[in-house]
């Protein structure tokens, strides 16, 4: 789970929100600290804005892993050859292979998650979601007033 941190534009404190990793929800938000509502254009609302591209892309992650397994190698053959050759190797090397099992391990799980539909079930939860939200006239209205594009179907 992720967050989304930025500063209230009315009252200028520090807001911190969790949130998915795609972050879609409601673009329109309200303060916690003084309760004036704003948008923030970093939420998606699916049901305008469609999901991410990358979200529904599996190659895009298959690449990753492939990207991040070839790396981990390479990195690997470094350390092992630095050994080899000079009884040490540099520390950085290792962090370079931790982030490289890291990003492999990251792509699988994600991959993971769209050939088992988990993703896609996921993405049908935003949407209904969202959908709900775009039936209720006066926050359809108040995206319209905050200048937010609002197709025609959704304005009544």
């Amino acid at each position: 789970m992720g967050c989304v941190e930025g500063n209230c534009p009315k009252c200028g404190k520090k807001i911190r929100e969790s949130c998915n990793a795609w972050v879609y929800g409601s673009p329109i938000r309200i303060c916690p600290s003084c309760k004036s509502e704003f948008l923030d254009k970093r939420w998606r609302e699916v049901a305008i804005d469609g999901f991410d591209p990358r979200a529904n892309n599996p190659k895009f992650y298959i690449f990753g892993f492939f990207g991040f397994l070839i790396f981990t190698i390479v990195c690997v053959v470094w350390v092992m050859a630095m050994i080899n050759a000079q009884r040490s190797y540099p520390i950085r090397a290792l962090g370079c292979i931790a982030l490289g099992i890291i990003g492999t391990i990251g792509c699988a799980v994600v991959l993971l998650r769209h050939i088992t539909g988990y993703e896609e079930k996921n993405n049908a939860k935003f949407m209904e979601e969202s959908q709900k939200r775009m039936q209720d006239k006066d926050y359809v209205e108040k995206l319209v007033a905050y200048g937010y594009s609002v197709p025609d179907v959704y304005r009544r």
